[in-house]
Order: structure tokens, then C-alpha cells, then sequence
């Protein structure tokens, strides 16, 4: 027989336990983003140097055998050390039990951290959620907190690991808290422990490795709102939206068609693996999650037509819908964040009245908004990689979006919370 549960904590050493779940998941998420940019280092640099294929133009063409590879030995992880489960089996866990699954843990890391090496398509942010969120409710688990604080720390764990890939506490702390819902955020209690627990999280990753808060990416100066540009805001929130929607019906295809292999895991995500890395092989920016192939849109883009940039869009959303149906673990944020910027980047270079940084921001927004449903969050997250006049305008291109598309979501266990009562 188990020990009864404590009744709900007094408030303060609630933050207390906040702070060290963002102290200590802070060090998990930055240890993992090392290991992360160590991993990406050996495998696509010293080691086709020691190949002697010292360019990528020699490489590209053998990287299916890379990727291939490393969906064989990303099946043997989930085989023999478990790694089930994604965003929406967690959500789905925080509405059920207020806490995450920390079984597999061993497993979940270590096969996240070999798909996002390897090149497949899929973010960080999912097997953060999975990884910080675990250790959040296994440590409520030890301490026999009740239901509500359970849920709390877990929300503390899962802001902890996304204040370090976000670099934006307070976006952040929105996100987690919205991702279980279709109608943004409903746990209103966990905002301000979420919040410090994110914010502690970044102030490690600052501190271990000098990567300061904002300007993540460099985009043209935008120095003055105009008027015209609401307008322009508006029309990218519907066009951003109308890809979001893209995304979520070729991902919904690739799910069909990878129905009848569901019961050969490690076939599949073999497959998988030489399939998105086929895709490489012709649209060599599409591999990896897309965090740095933002930045390449932002400097080169403009050489490029509309017609070139949507089909990297396309071709993107389908290596990512690949990744995750295959059985590669990750998210969909970052990379959607790619899409969105190639698409911006197209829209203005077929009409460029609209300035670069409006267009790529807004329908960065629009499109990640439509698949996870989180604007508050992301609303934050671009306005601190991006530039602080945009704000406005981030904000019409989420509302229009997230208006447009209200029945759609790539979480499909989002919904309303129900423990009112408890």
C-alpha cells in the first residue's frame, strides 16, 4: 500500500521546488544541447573529413546512408530501451494523471538525441517535454505531492528544458502551459512557477555556454510600423495558416501510408530514415530540424523565386511528417518555424512592397500557431528572436490564424481542463 498524498503545498516552498526543477532541468536541457552540437560536429564534419569528402557536394549523395543508418539504430534504442510516446501522448498524460511517463527515459534521451544527429526533421522541444517533464514528476512522485502540485512541477520541468531551446523564458513558460489546450492556457495557477522554473532553466544554458537571451537570428532592420503593413500581417496570417494546414493533412497521409508497416517498427523508421534523407539528397536545407537553416533563408533567400521557395516548403513538411510517422522522436516547432520563413521569404520576393523581416516573422507565426495552437507562446517566442516593433504584427498574423483554424491541431489530445472539482 502506498503512502497517502501531502495536501497542497504552501505557496512559497512551491517556487522553492519550482526553482530547483529549473535549476536542475536547465542543466539536463544544456547538457543534452551540448551533446546535441558535439554529435552533429563528429558525424558531419570530423568524420566525412577522415572520408575524405571534405565538401558537401561529395556527401549529399551518400547521406541517405547516413540517415538510413540512423533510423536502424534509432528503432534499436525504442526496441530494447523504450522510447514510446510523443506531444500529444504527453498531453494526453498531464490531463489524466497531471504527471509524464519517466519509465523510459534512458531511452527516450538517448534515441531523440540520435534522431535530431542523424538530420531528421523533427525539433527538440517534444523529447525536452518527455525528458525535463519526466524527471519533474518523478521527483513529485518521491516527494508524495498531490494531483495539483504534481502538475505544477511537471509544467515546471517541461518550461525548464524549452527556456533553454527557445531561448525566451517567457515564451516559454506560455507554450508548455498552452499545449494542452485548444483555447491557449487554462492552468493558470502553474504561470508564475512555470515562469521562474523557464527562467532559471535559460539563466544556466546562459551561464554554461554564453548564448545570450534574443537576437537569435539576424533579420533586416524593420525600424517604424506602418499602417500597411496590419494590412499585410493580416493576409500572412491567412496564407501562414493555409500551410499550417498543409502540414497537418500531408501529415495526416504519411500516417495512412505508414498504417500497414506499424507492426515492423524497425523496417519503418528504416525506411523512413532513407526517405527524408532522399529528400536531402535533392534539398539539402531540409535535413536537420531547421534552427540554423532559418538564418540561411534570412541571408540567401532573395536569390531565390516563390515558386523555388514554397517547394522547399513543401518538401520540408513532408521530411518532417516522414520523421515523426517513421518513429524518429522530436517536434514540430522549429521546424515549422523553417517553413513558415521559406514561404515569408517567397511572399516577399513576389511582392516586395512587404518588408523581409514582416513577412518571414508573421508567417513563421501563422504557421506554427495553426499546428500546435499555442499564439500566446509563440507570439513571445519570435518577438525575442526577432524584433520587438514587430510585436504587433506577430500578434495579427497569430490571432488570424488561430481564428482560421480553431478545430485543427497537430496535438489532437488537446482539450479543456476538467479538475476543477478535484
Amino acid at each position: 500500500m502506498q503512502p497517502p498524498l501531502r495536501p497542497d503545498l504552501p505557496y512559497y516552498r512551491l517556487l522553492l521546488y519550482a526553482a530547483g526543477v529549473g535549476l536542475v532541468g536547465g542543466l539536463l536541457a544544456t547538457l543534452f544541447y551540448l551533446a546535441l552540437r558535439l554529435g552533429f560536429q563528429v558525424l558531419w564534419n570530423e568524420l566525412p573529413n577522415r572520408a575524405i569528402l571534405p565538401h558537401w557536394d561529395d556527401l549529399r549523395y551518400r547521406v541517405w546512408l547516413i540517415t538510413g543508418m540512423g533510423g536502424f539504430l534509432v528503432g534499436l534504442i525504442i526496441k530494447y530501451l523504450g522510447a514510446e510516446g510523443g506531444l500529444s501522448d504527453s498531453v494526453r498524460e498531464l490531463h489524466a494523471t497531471g504527471k509524464l511517463d519517466y519509465r523510459f527515459l534512458p531511452g527516450t534521451v538517448l534515441a531523440a538525441w540520435l534522431s535530431l544527429t542523424v538530420g531528421s526533421s523533427a525539433g527538440p522541444e517534444s523529447p525536452m517535454i518527455e525528458m525535463n517533464g519526466g524527471f519533474a514528476s518523478w521527483l513529485a512522485d518521491r516527494l508524495r505531492l498531490s494531483l495539483k502540485d504534481s502538475r505544477i512541477l511537471t509544467f515546471c520541468g517541461m518550461g525548464s528544458g524549452m527556456g533553454v531551446f527557445f531561448s525566451a523564458p517567457m515564451g516559454a513558460a506560455l507554450f508548455v502551459l498552452e499545449v494542452p489546450h485548444r483555447r491557449s492556457l487554462e492552468f493558470f495557477e502553474a504561470i508564475i512557477p512555470t515562469l521562474l522554473a523557464s527562467f532559471l532553466g535559460f539563466f544556466v544554458f546562459r551561464n554554461m555556454t554564453g548564448i545570450t537571451l534574443g537576437g537569435i537570428y539576424q533579420f533586416p532592420p524593420y525600424e517604424e510600423l506602418r499602417r500597411v503593413d496590419i494590412y499585410s500581417a493580416l493576409g500572412l496570417g491567412v496564407i501562414g495558416a493555409g500551410f499550417g494546414l498543409l502540414f497537418l493533412g500531408i501529415n495526416y497521409l504519411v500516417e495512412r501510408l505508414c498504417q500497414p508497416l506499424r507492426r515492423r517498427p524497425l523496417l519503418l523508421i528504416t525506411l523512413g530514415g532513407l526517405a527524408f534523407g532522399i529528400i536531402a539528397m535533392f534539398y539539402p536545407i531540409t535535413l536537420f530540424y531547421g534552427e540554423a537553416q532559418i538564418q540561411e533563408i534570412i541571408d540567401t533567400g532573395m536569390r531565390y523565386s516563390p515558386g523555388i521557395l514554397f517547394t522547399v516548403a513543401v518538401m520540408k513538411i513532408l521530411s518532417l511528417s516522414l520523421s515523426i510517422q517513421t518513429g524518429f522522436k522530436g517536434g514540430v516547432v522549429f521546424p515549422v518555424f523553417f517553413v513558415g520563413a521559406c514561404v515569408g521569404m517567397g511572399i516577399h520576393n513576389l511582392l516586395p512592397a512587404i518588408p523581409v523581416a514582416v513577412a518571414l516573422v508573421c508567417t513563421m507565426s501563422a504557421v506554427a500557431v495553426t499546428v500546435v495552437n499555442a499564439p500566446l507562446g509563440m507570439v513571445m517566442i519570435l518577438n525575442v528572436i526577432s524584433h520587438s516593433t514587430i510585436t504587433p504584427l506577430i500578434t495579427t498574423a497569430a490571432l488570424v490564424s488561430f481564428l482560421l483554424t480553431q478545430p485543427f491541431s497537430y496535438v489532437v489530445s488537446q482539450r479543456q481542463r476538467d479538475d476543477f472539482k478535484r
